[in-house]
């Protein structure tokens, strides 16, 4: 079987990967979710039927010669003034602030396959869609801006690996007790079935997902 693999390097000051767990005052994993990751890769690219991106791996990095093995957090605060306030609030125009706890000056490396998804008249959706992607990402091109997790922390820099500025930061371990994998049942066109996953580890920098 034909292997369309597809690649992208993201950085920002500021990323949120949220734990479900932590409720209104929402704090991030250590670590990009499968998800989140998918979402990123498909925000430069997708098709609506015929082929799915899957997340294989993220490679956490660090700048050059800067220390590792550590992830940042922060604390970070807005003022909301979404959909989602108390009637009155929203009546009377007012907002409310809101406390989260964020990871600061981040940078990975996510990997994807690109696989065949459902039916579709297309020959080989697969890899029109790696095509597709790849093509944009080297016009600097996108579908929608890429962020880290929330909508609000675009990336300061996505595009090819930037090998003489960033390594992967091989000084990095982490496990994780539980970690939430992605809300539906398929890559594509799934049932609302969140899947969580256990120990999951990141080991020198790298974060491998299970199949």
């Amino acid at each position: 079987m034909s292997s369309y693999p597809i690649s992208i390097e993201v950085s920002g000051p500021l990323a949120m990967f949220a734990r479900p767990d932590t409720g209104v005052t929402p704090t991030s994993y250590p670590v990009p979710t499968w998800s989140a990751a998918k979402g990123i890769l498909e925000s430069i690219a997708a098709l609506e039927r015929g082929a799915a991106i899957h997340p294989i791996r993220i490679e956490i990095c660090r700048r050059k010669g800067e220390a590792g093995g550590e992830v940042h957090f922060q604390k970070y605060a807005t003022n909301y003034g979404g959909p989602l306030r108390k009637r009155g609030q929203f009546n009377s125009g007012s907002s409310f602030q809101f406390f989260a706890t964020v990871l600061a000056d981040v940078c990975y490396r996510i990997h994807a396959e690109v696989r065949r998804s459902g039916s579709s008249p297309d020959r080989n959706p697969p890899h029109h869609l790696q095509e597709l992607f790849n093509r944009r990402l080297a016009q600097g091109r996108c579908h929608q801006t890429p962020a880290l997790g929330w909508k609000e922390f675009t990336c300061s820099y996505w595009g090819a690996f930037r090998e003489s500025e960033y390594e992967v930061d091989t000084a990095l371990d982490l496990l994780v007790p539980s970690m939430l994998v992605g809300m539906w049942s398929n890559a594509s066109h799934g049932k609302y079935q969140p899947r969580f996953a256990q120990n999951v580890s990141v080991e020198r920098g790298v974060l491998s997902f299970a199949e």
